[in-house]
């Protein structure tokens, strides 16, 4: 295949939505991924392959072969997703951009019922499915609920900011104007850059909505960021995507203020992961001094009395707060997330539920 394979057939006419697929160690699951979209009940599309300077690239293009003449294949050198992403965004047509990372698969309706949601919310510049997480490093298969049952099915600017709803670009429907508008995805965060690109493409009025349907199958595989990446690392990554946010976008003081409090929230809750690790290790004193400076944020009395309570009793102490954390930490896996990337402190004692 050449760095450009145009299809004359899928070329020919100007679709209604411009399926991105970036693929990078992708040759065993991109046929699925393939299969899913053309499978769609929805099928006015125009799907774009990019080989963003995959090491599987023999394989990915032998997987590629049956598939000829239905899609658009682009090569560039390994720059990571965002830039993979805009690349395709470049050669796009469509009215509306369909993101499908090459691990993941559509349910049948997925298009149809995100762009009826579209359709029906035009001050929507994207729409959000609910999924399933499956493959084999999922311990068991559950659904990823992006957004709560109750409340408005759309997300101002400020909700977006705080996280008050997930985003996985396979389970995404942009439109393309809005996109291009907001600069496309930054090609400097190989993290989190889908909150990044949400925040932006919402901003200052338009909102960002929600169907609350399971369509995506999101795969969780070992080199995938849901398996590679730590609580830590998701936490920091989120903490400079909105320090990012604040110097990119010209802000109100008030969403200033928001951005702070949000950067606040993330550090208080890193402090007390770190107060964990202290206490598993036995160091009394620096859990104390991990949770007194997430204290400083969470501002909860029960977080100053287990404060105190370490200093006076500090194995007695340790061994409850260990003990609560197991416990809460035992019903988040056997519930699951309703969204794994909004981890802000929560209202429930000391630790923040997982």
């Amino acid at each position: 295949m050449s760095n450009a394979d145009r299809s004359v057939t899928s070329r020919a006419s100007t679709p209604r939505v411009s399926v991105i697929t970036p693929a990078y160690n992708a040759a065993r699951y991109i046929r699925e991924a393939l299969d899913s979209v053309f499978a769609q009940t929805f099928q006015d599309v125009e799907v774009i392959v990019v080989n963003d300077g995959s090491p599987d690239t023999p394989e990915l293009e032998a997987m590629l072969q049956p598939y000829l003449g239905r899609f658009l294949y682009v090569k560039q050198q390994n720059r990571g997703v965002s830039a993979a992403r805009n690349l395709a965004i470049q050669h796009s047509r469509g009215e509306l951009l369909a993101f499908l990372d090459a691990d993941d698969v559509w349910l049948p309706q997925y298009l149809d019922v995100q762009l009826k949601f579209l359709e029906e919310h035009p001050g929507a510049v994207a729409v959000v499915a609910d999924v399933l997480r499956f493959g084999e490093y999922a311990k068991q298969p559950y659904e990823r609920r992006m957004l709560p049952a109750h409340g408005s099915p759309v997300l101002t600017f400020e909700e977006v900011l705080q996280r008050k709803g997930g985003q996985l670009p396979s389970a995404t429907v942009v439109r393309r104007s809005a996109a291009v508008a907001a600069g496309l995805f930054d090609e400097e965060l190989r993290v989190a850059e889908d909150i990044d690109f949400c925040m932006r493409i919402c901003f200052p009025r338009a909102t960002i909505g929600y169907t609350r349907e399971l369509l995506v199958k999101y795969r969780w595989h070992g080199a995938g960021a849901g398996t590679t990446l730590n609580t830590r690392q998701i936490l920091v990554n989120e903490a400079e995507c909105l320090g990012r946010i604040g110097r990119k976008l010209p802000l109100t003081m008030a969403q200033r203020s928001l951005v702070t409090q949000e950067i606040a929230a993330l550090e208080a809750e890193l402090a007390t992961m770190d107060a964990y690790e202290s206490l598993i290790r036995q160091e009394f004193d620096k859990a104390a001094g991990h949770l007194a400076q997430a204290n400083k944020y969470l501002r909860r009395r029960g977080i100053r009395l287990a404060v105190q309570a370490l200093k006076i009793f500090p194995r007695w102490t340790a061994r409850i707060l260990l003990a609560r954390k197991r416990r809460l930490e035992a019903a988040m896996e056997t519930t699951g997330l309703v969204n794994e990337r909004s981890r802000r402190p929560r209202n429930d004692g000391v630790a923040s539920s997982r």
